[in-house]
């Protein structure tokens, strides 16, 4: 009892601070409940603090969702209800005594803080590209969302928080916005990949690889980057002046590579301080430049005693230096925008973030294929700065969020308006704010001064023209990109959306327009957290007169219940199980079928009532329980007792737990596209993409298979 007392003790003690650093509405409120000892609502605090932090994290989730915003904003209404219901519960605890005494109230408020829990991790991945695919190809988007805001309403009615039922116009409004997304997605995924399965493979295994790299980073453990032979680096058999590019400080050379791929040779300096900081970028490049709009990294190599980076070649230069040699017509331009979008896009995907978008870091390849560069010059997606390279000065064309505060974090909406303001500098020819220093420049956009848009510059295409549509869909997008407020620039889906459509009605499939030589007269020059004394928690709070069992029991809580499983005490283990089941926590259900299927603390094994929890657990996201349903339905011995078509059912969850990262998952399924079995069509590629992902996950056969197969499995 006394072990429970303290345990008690602690568990409060965490809430009241989770409930202060959550600066909630109702957090000076709460932080007043246990002066006087022995108020009802006590027990609930661990419950209440466990809400507070999975609504502020709904609140960021939301503030920083790329995808699917729409979505998460309809999320963030409940947490904000969520919020006032728990506000209004806290104010008027003396009233609610009677509730706050009740086991079944507070099973009630046990699933509700569940259910928080459910909307924030569905948040987390909607939000980013690779968590959404897993549920559109599913085809569980609508089933998921409806299903979390069924659940969420009942809990509502279940504890009589009124106040935070949605009612059937917001139901409308929630629908509305909720196909309004899974519309926009379905149209980005399939301009992205192709609608190739093998597309969407390849890229999530980069993205593992690239996410896989960043931990063995933080632990020390990254690996040197690929070195390549000089003497495979040969020469060009015919020399031209333009094999040479750049300052001798940051000089280029023209390569052939492996006598057949032309690349570019470009000298760096890594102090040694910045030696770690660099193997990182370098490490992730190689991996994050495998896309047709990024210039490759294939590795380090040494030239003439300097090392040098061995990139992809690009025939025609940077893009800033070709519209200032040639007049490049609208359609083009229009080429080069698309293409410089869906680059943004993939670096996006992988949470990697360009920092640095202007014309002089994007390459064009003699196809005219516009290419983004020098990514790995600037900083990845978790906003940290590196140090290896001096950065070229970019003020003009930063977002003036960025600008007034250079400790802002970089985020995607930083992006976007940098990419507003590239698009501006390839329609008009010429650097933003040309004639001004960056000190104007900075108090000018800062205070929402932009270039002005005037395509008489240019030459005003005529009316009903393509080029007249091109101009205004430029302008439209330009002036959605650069808006004063991030929350309202456009989304990058929206973006690959509008200037892929735009390049449909404009441009004919296989037209290239030429450049023209450019004339020097044609160039135109023109809230605080908490912090108040009176708000600490106090220090002589008597918890042991407050005797939380003579209430009721509280539930045990998961975590404890899986800890106690791998002590093996098993009677503890099961009784969480039981009861977290019963109470309809998802991964209580994994666990409780588990056990059923097991056999263990002496309970009699029953695979029918286990696989039907498996399959709870399963819908509800539990990966886990996705692959030992999958398993399950294939179990000879249950062959007699489940229905016809489990075969197309265990492919089904067997593929969605594969989606989901389960390493036995996606070994299964490289077997099954090896081997053509389970209604798998055979196929190695296919196979080997599968191995990959299980190996990345250190799986010892998925790396045997590889090996087998004659892959590097790293």
């Amino acid at each position: 009892m006394v072990a429970d007392a303290i345990k008690g003790t602690i568990e409060v003690t965490k809430g009241l601070n989770d409930i202060k650093s959550s600066n909630l509405t109702f957090a000076k409120e709460a932080l007043q409940i246990t002066v006087q000892a022995g108020e009802a609502i006590t027990p609930f605090i661990p419950l209440i603090g466990l809400a507070s932090t999975t609504i502020v994290e709904i609140v960021k989730i939301y503030q920083t969702s790329q995808y699917n915003k729409r979505i998460c904003n309809s999320l963030l209404d409940r947490a904000r209800l969520s919020e006032i219901a728990i506000d209004q519960l806290i104010r008027r605890r003396k009233e609610n005594e009677k509730n706050f005494k009740s086991q079944i109230w507070y099973n009630a408020f046990d699933r509700f803080v569940f259910i928080l829990d459910k909307m924030k991790t569905f948040a987390e991945k909607v939000s980013q590209l690779q968590g959404f695919k897993v549920y559109f190809k599913a085809k569980k988007v609508s089933e998921k969302f409806n299903t979390l805001m069924n659940e969420y309403d009942n809990a509502m009615k279940d504890l009589n928080f009124t106040i935070a039922i949605v009612n059937e116009q917001q139901k409308q409004i929630d629908n509305e916005s909720l196909n309004a997304d899974i519309g926009e997605m379905k149209e980005f995924l399939e301009k992205i990949e192709n609608n190739n399965e093998e597309n969407s493979v390849k890229m999530s295994l980069i993205y593992e690889e690239v996410q896989n790299i960043k931990s063995m980073i933080s632990k020390s453990e990254i690996n040197e980057t690929k070195r390549i032979d000089s003497n495979k680096l040969t020469e060009p058999v015919v020399g031209r002046q333009s094999d040479t590019r750049g300052s001798s400080r940051g000089k280029t050379k023209k390569r052939i590579y492996m006598n057949a791929i032309e690349v570019a040779c470009r000298t760096i300096n890594i102090p040694e301080k910045d030696s770690k900081m660099t193997q990182r970028f370098l490490a992730i490049c190689i991996k994050a430049t495998q896309s047709p709009n990024i210039i490759q990294f294939y590795g380090l190599s040494i030239i003439d005693g300097s090392t040098v980076m061995v990139l992809e070649w690009a025939e025609l230069g940077s893009l800033r230096e070709l519209y200032k040699e040639n007049k490049i017509p609208l359609k083009l331009k229009l080429s080069y925008a698309l293409d410089i979008c869906r680059g943004i896009a993939y670096l996006n995907a992988l949470n990697i973030y360009h920092h640095d978008l202007k014309c002089s870091n994007v390459m064009v390849t003699e196809k005219h294929v516009a290419k983004l560069t020098n990514f790995y010059l600037s900083r990845d997606k978790d906003g940290r700065t590196t140090s290896v390279f001096n950065r070229i000065e970019n003020g003009r064309w930063l977002a003036p969020e960025k600008l007034k505060d250079n400790k802002y974090r970089y985020d995607h909406k930083c992006e976007i308006f940098s990419f507003g303001m590239l698009l501006w500098e390839l329609t008009f020819e010429r650097k933003p704010y040309e004639n001004m220093d960056l000190e104007k420049i900075s108090n000018y956009v800062i205070n929402g001064g932009r270039e002005k848009i005037q395509f008489e510059q240019i030459g005003l295409a005529s009316p009903n023209s393509p080029d007249a549509k091109i101009q205004k869909g430029f302008e439209e997008i330009i002036r959605e990109a650069w808006n004063q407020d991030p929350d309202i620039r456009i989304s990058i889906t929206k973006l690959l959306i509008q200037l892929d459509d735009l390049t449909k009605k404009s441009v004919k499939p296989g037209c290239s327009p030429g450049l023209q030589p450019q004339e020097i007269a044609d160039i135109n020059i023109p809230i605080n957290p908490l912090n108040d004394k009176s708000d600490e928690i106090p220090d002589d709070i008597d918890f042991d007169s407050i005797d939380i069992d003579e209430i009721f029991e509280p539930i045990i809580p998961i975590s404890e219940g899986i800890k106690a499983h791998k002590e093996k005490d098993y009677e503890k283990a099961w009784k969480c199980f039981n009861e977290q089941a019963e109470n309809q926590n998802s991964l209580g259900k994994y666990w409780k079928a588990y056990y059923l299927w097991e056999g263990f603390f002496d309970q009699k094994i029953d695979k029918i009532a286990a696989l039907e929890l498996y399959k709870e657990a399963a819908d509800n996201g539990v990966t886990d329980a996705q692959y030992r349903y999958a398993c399950s339905l294939l179990d000879r011995n249950l062959k007699s007792k489940i229905k016809p078509n489990s075969k197309e059912e265990a492919v089904k969850y067997l593929q969605m737990a594969a989606e989901n990262g389960s390493v036995s998952a996606q070994f299964q399924v490289g077997e099954n596209y090896s081997k053509g079995r389970l209604n798998y069509t055979q196929n190695l590629e296919m196979a080997k993409l599968w191995y990959k992902r299980a190996a990345l996950q250190n799986d010892k056969k998925a790396k045997e298979r590889l090996k087998t197969l004659g892959v590097d499995g790293k």
